[in-house]
This record gives C-alpha cells, structure tokens and sequence, in this order.
C-alpha cells in the first residue's frame, strides 16, 4: 500500500515504522511527494565499526531526513562527533552526515592537549577511558633526534617535569591517543546518549523511528551537494554516496565540520586565508611489532625525527605496544607520483629510516597531504544559518598538535550556544560570539604552529640541510622553462639533487672527528637544550587562551596581570587568572552537604561544577553578606529571564573541620537565611583544598564571578555588592546572550525584588 502524504503527515507515519521514498517535484520546490510503504518484517545488521559498535543498516532512499532536524552537522569526523554528543547533552536534536563510506582507520592526529581532555572529562568518563588505553607515559614522553632509529642519537628531549603531574593547572592532563581510537570510543558514547548509528547502502530499519523524535542519528555515505538559506532556514541537497539517490534535508542550523576540503564551505563560498601549501607530504601507516618491541625496550619515544644520507622523515610512534607508526616524509609531485610508493617501496624507506631490515613490516595505507596554514575569512555564512568547525574553519601544521583540539574546543563552543538560540534562551545574533571568540584563537594558532614547523626544522638546518633549498629545486625543475624535459628524467634530476644535499648528513661527515660536522652536532645540541626544538606543551595557548568579545562584559580597570605568553609557550611556568574572556581556573576543591560536611571525601575540580546536561550559568561568590546579596539578585534575575542559574558558596579551606555539623545559613544574616533555605536546589556549597580561590583569581571574597556552559568567565566584579546598580546587573544576562531586553522588561523583573 502507498499513499501521498503532506510533510505534517510524515512525521506521524514515520513513528509508525513506515519507510518513505521521497520523490521531488521541483529541487527548491516546497510541494514534495512522500511516499510510505510498509516496513519489512526483517532487519538486517552489521558487524560493528572498529570491533566495538552494533550498528543498523541504514535505507536508500534516507527518507528519515526529509523532515525538519534543529541542527543538520556534515561531517563525522572528531569535531562533528563531539558536537552532536554535546548537543544532544544539551537536549538538542542532530543529523550528522558523512559522504565516506566507513570511518578512517588512518591514525592522523594523536595528541589531545589538556583543554581537550578538560571536556572530555564532561562526557561520561571519556577522559577516564582515554588515560586507560593510551600507551604507558614512558612511552611518549621523550622526542628523539637521531640518524636512525636504532643508530646514532643526535639529542633527547624529556618533555615530562615532575610537576607535569601535578594537576595544579587542571585536573586532567595531555594524552597520547590516536584519533582513529578516539572516534571508536565517540561512536561508542554517541550510542549509549542515545544517538543511532547507521552505516551505508542497506535497507532502512524500523528501529531508527526511534530516533527521528530521539537525540538524533549519524549517516556515513550521504554527501552535502547543495545548500539555500531560505527565511525558514536551511534546505540542503544529499546525495547517496552508494546508489546514487537524492534526498533533501531541511533544518535551522547546518554545521559544516568536514575537514581542510570542505563541501560545505565551498558551497558558501566562503574563502581561506593565509599561505598554502607549505609543504606536501607523504603519510606511510605501518605497524612493525619487531620495531615496537625494540623502541620500547632501547629508545621509547612519541616522534623521532631521523636524519640520514638515505632518507629524512619523522616517525609518529602511535603505540610501541601495536607497533604501529606513521612516517612522514617530503612529497614532490608530478615528479613523484603516489603510485611510486608500492609497498616494496614504502618497507624499503621504512628500514633506511630504522637503519636495519626489518621483517615484519606491514603496509597498512599510504596518504599524501597538503600542509597549510589558513583560516576561513567568516565561520558563519552571511544570514548566520550556516557555520564552520574544525579543519573546515582552519587548516595548521601539525607541528604542536592544535589542529584536532582547536576544531573540538570550537565544537564546545558553538554547543551551548546552539542550544540556547533554539531554546529560545538567546537571540540567534549569540552565534555571532561564535566567530568573535574562536576565529582570532585559530588565527594565534596558525601562527604558532607555523613557528613550531620552523623551529623543528632549525634542527635539519642546523645539520647543514637547508627544507627552502629542496622547495627551491623543486618549484625550478616544475617551472615551465623545465616543461619540454622528459618526466622520468625531471624525476630524475630532482631525486638526485635532494640524494646530494642529504651527503651532509651522511655520518662519514657528521662526525666528532670532522671539525665542521663537530660545529653542527654542537649547534644541535645547543639547540635542544635551549628548549629552541617543538615543544610537547604550550599551556599559555592550551588552557590559557582568552576571548577578547564576545558573549561577555569586558572588566573596564581589570588588574595587572603578569604576561606569561612567551614564558609559557616554551615551558610549563603557567600561571592561571581570572577575568572575563578566560577558563575559569582549576582549584581542587570538595563538595559540602547542607551541614557543611565533606562526606563522600572525593576531590572535584572547579571545572566540574559547570554543567553539560543544560544551558546553566555559574555564579561564584564567597560566603558572607556580599556573597549572599550577590546570590538573591543575580538569582532572582536569572528566573525572570529564563536563565538558568546555579550559586556556588566558595568556604575557605577547613571550613568542613572546623564548622562541622554547623548550617550553611550561619554566615549568613538574617534576612538572607530564609532566602538560602528556600532556593537551596540552586545553591551549592564547596571547599576549597589547597591556594586560596580568591587570591588566585584575584577577586575579594566580597565579589562575584558569572561563568558561562563552557567554563570561561562571562562577568566579573572584584567590588561588594551594592556598587552596581540593579539595572546593569540586569544587562549583564542581556550582554552575555546577546538579548535586547528593553527597560520596561528590566524593571518588571525587578518590580518585586526585595533585598
């Protein structure tokens, strides 16, 4: 049986498990035809992505998508997985798609900075799980420089001080994971919040009408072709990567997070800045349990870079337990071609670089790819329906790992923002904030990933090889005064000039016997001594990164604070503040019950009493009369306008010992006792457990501090309560979200307040 069905009636149909098959009268045209069939009795499924998921098949037709979604993401890569986790976190519904066919199995990224690992700790214990499975910290502590693997070592750099450990800047710290695991654990969450996962070109399952009224669902093999901003919001075009079928998609936000190469972004036309093609490159995926054992035991290390008269390339070592590695090696097309590196090929340069044959290489994939360093000249297209994330927003070297944790702290951003515009919560202009507060983070990113790419390869400079003169030969035998030359002897030519230049580091000449070489071995060893080589951690921009405007209220005479940016880009002197704009800072702090008593004797973080479950703000304020008044106004503000809001009593140390048993109101004065005890559900009390909170952030226990979702200060006072007027109080919620209130609507909230 079929029936014509309106799009009002779809949704109804659908719920009952019926398949549709759209069929368009006109591409842009409203007036569609919708067909439902019967489902078939039978489901079928498949084995698992990764070993680790059940996922069903998903139908041809992808009729689940002909209906409004709040937010359509393309893209399930890292970024556009975490996106949806958090959206759905928040309550917001998503639609992820992806135009490949299965998940990479390529490890590309592999360092999770500590921001990253701030979030993830949010996410039902992924930090937990990421710290169990990554290799043992001796294995990826130390970058080596050396001739060969297992030869001559040139200098070792310990990036791990005993401090490191410490968590006195965050609770978490970096990892070691590579990003192919990281997805199969996002998938693995993304299931258990309730988000189906479906994979390519078989028929549509009755279970995925769950999820079409649920948190949402990801889709591999649909292509985003076209997009239009209509005054409705957006229509997007999918194509079928398998059998060719079309089908549209409507929604009020599309989130385009699919990579350097971006369909999404082209289609918006929207343009990148800054310089391309620093370098192409060669990426071999190899796994060797023979090498792995042998680093493990002699040399363990996260990179090695290798420098011999027979190769020179960089070998990620993404887990000496597997054996697994990747090597990245110069790439000079059209003289090369990506055919050249067959597998007898790619094992052969794999041994120059270990200086010995070994036997049980095995070739997994071999990937070129472009170095750039650029950034999109928007993030959101010109109505602001349309938005970009990740490496679709901005493309780094790889040099200090911020290509991955820059696109997942852009997911975090953009989250809550999303949810609160569809939840009415905020004017759509707060996404504007999103571009305000990310883009200059990407752009003092970009620059410092191009000067980490330039400091790796002082070191190959200070061998005696210059990378410009290889760039050099190369643009000049691809000139077009070099076209009439035969390809296999340009190919020729340029292979052997790049053979002569690697002579210098033959080790006849790099040698202490060799006075010239002795100079450049002393050069190097200067060089990693003086941190002047890539550095594992740069805290100042991890965790340190400040939005200059955007959703909050710039501090008008904040106080002076000590200039650590060239400091802690090189080393781990880090030092947290607080104004608006920043991460809120990390105090190991305990959770109190009412009586003020520590009684589950766990160690919580600052970080953790911020909430991805809703869009909820924090105000944090001491425990006294200030705090207290502090407390009723912004409260009292926070119902009338339909924010969300959550106090947070910060008790000085000892504070659980030494007032044990005694109420939380006694600090209290009077009037404000019957207060507390009648919005106790919004208020919590907490111990801080080592550096003074308010000395640390700079700010009396008589101030007040107002920090968004993702954890940076929106609002800051550093003064009592009552040098602020009401009114501005008021305009602080209405700055920070981007919502005009008008006069009227203030005093009407402010109509019945009594201090």
């Amino acid at each position: 049986v079929c029936v014509s069905l309106s799009l009002s009636q779809m949704a109804a149909a659908s719920v009952l498990g019926w398949r549709c098959r759209r069929t368009l009268l006109w591409p842009w045209s409203s007036t569609s035809c919708f067909q439902f069939c019967c489902p078939e009795p039978r489901t079928r499924s498949i084995t698992a992505l990764m070993g680790h998921l059940r996922i069903e098949s998903s139908t041809r037709a992808m009729s689940s998508l002909s209906q409004q979604v709040p937010v359509l993401i393309v893209g399930a890569g890292p970024v556009g997985l975490v996106l949806s986790i958090l959206l759905a976190k928040f309550g917001v519904q998503s639609l992820v798609v992806d135009k490949r066919l299965q998940f990479s199995q390529h490890p590309q990224a592999h360092f999770i900075n500590n921001r990253t690992m701030e979030i993830f700790r949010k996410l039902d214990g992924l930090t937990g799980q990421i710290e169990s499975l990554q290799p043992p910290l001796e294995h990826w502590r130390k970058f080596i420089y050396c001739a060969t693997l297992v030869g001559p070592v040139l200098g070792i750099v310990d990036h791990l001080q005993p401090h490191d450990l410490a968590h006195i800047n965050s609770p978490t710290w970096v990892a070691h994971f590579s990003q192919h695991r990281l997805l199969a654990l996002l998938l693995e969450l993304a299931e258990r919040i309730g988000l189906h996962i479906q994979d390519v070109g078989r028929e549509w399952s009755p279970r995925c009408k769950e999820c079409i009224h649920g948190l949402g669902q990801i889709l591999l093999g649909w292509e985003c072709t076209s997009i239009e901003e209509t005054s409705q919001g957006i229509v997007a075009r999918m194509a079928s990567s398998g059998s060719g079928s079309e089908c549209i998609v409507t929604s009020n936000f599309l989130v385009g997070a699919d990579g350097a190469a971006s369909s999404v972004r082209n289609l918006m036309d929207l343009k990148m800045e800054g310089e391309c093609e620093l370098q192409r490159l060669i990426s071999i995926h190899f796994f060797s349990k023979e090498l792995g054992q042998n680093l493990a035991q002699c040399r363990p290390g996260m990179l090695y870079f290798v420098f011999n008269a027979k190769a020179i390339g960089v070998v990620v070592a993404h887990d000496l337990r597997l054996g697994e590695f990747v090597v990245q090696l110069p790439f000079y097309p059209p003289q090369q071609h990506i055919e050249d590196f067959t597998d007898k090929v790619c094992k052969s340069i794999v041994c120059d670089l270990a200086g010995y044959t070994i036997l049980d290489i095995e070739i997994k994939a071999v990937k070129p790819w472009v170095m750039h360093a650029q950034v999109a000249e928007c993030y959101l297209s010109k109505k602001g329906q349309v938005i970009l994330a990740g490496d679709a927003a901005h493309n780094f070297p790889p040099s200090g790992g911020f290509g991955m944790n820059t696109g997942i702290q852009d997911a975090h951003n953009l989250a809550w923002k999303l949810a609160a515009v569809l939840n009415g919560i905020a004017s759509p202009s707060l996404l504007c904030t999103y571009e305000a507060e990310r883009r200059p983070i990407a752009q003092a990113n970009t620059t410092l990933s191009v000067s980490n790419f330039d400091t790796a390869m002082s070191i190959l400079c200070a061998l005696g090889v210059d990378p410009s003169f290889a760039r050099l030969v190369h643009r000049a035998v691809s000139s077009n005064a070099s076209s009439f030359i035969p390809h296999g002897l340009q190919k020729s030519v340029l292979e052997g000039i790049l053979a002569l230049g690697r002579t210098q580091l033959s080790s006849l000449f790099l040698n202490k016997y060799n006075p010239v070489g002795l100079v450049r071995l002393e050069n190097v060893k200067a060089l990693l001594e003086e941190g002047r080589s890539l550095q594992l951690q740069f805290p100042a921009e991890d965790i340190g990164f400040e939005y200059k405007f955007g959703a909050l209220v710039p501090e008008t005479n904040p106080p002076e604070v000590l200039n650590t940016e060239n400091l802690a880009s090189r080393t781990n002197n880090y030092i947290q503040s607080c104004r608006p704009g920043v991460r809120l800072p990390h105090l190991d702090i305990a959770i109190l019950n009412d009586n003020l008593e520590n009684t589950n004797k766990e160690v919580s973080s600052t970080l953790d009493l911020t909430s991805i479950e809703k869009v909820q703000f924090l105000l944090v304020v001491g425990p006294n009369k200030s705090g207290g008044l502090w407390a009723k106004t912004f409260l009292h503000l926070a119902k009338s306008l339909d924010v969300t809001l959550k106090v947070v009593f910060m008790w000085p140390f000892g504070s659980s010992k030494a007032l044990a048993g005694h109420c939380t109101l006694a600090n209290l004065p009077g009037y404000l006792q019957q207060w507390r005890y009648m919005n106790k559900a919004f208020c919590v009390d907490v111990e801080m457990l080592s550096t003074d909170w308010w000395k640390l952030c700079q700010v009396p226990p008589i101030g007040a501090i107002l920090v968004r979702p993702d954890d940076h200060v929106a609002w800051i006072s550093r003064r009592e309560y009552g040098t602020i007027s009401l009114i501005e109080l008021a305009k602080v919620f209405s700055s920070v979200l981007s919502k005009s209130i008008s006069e009227v609507e203030i005093h009407s909230a402010l109509e019945n307040f009594i201090i």
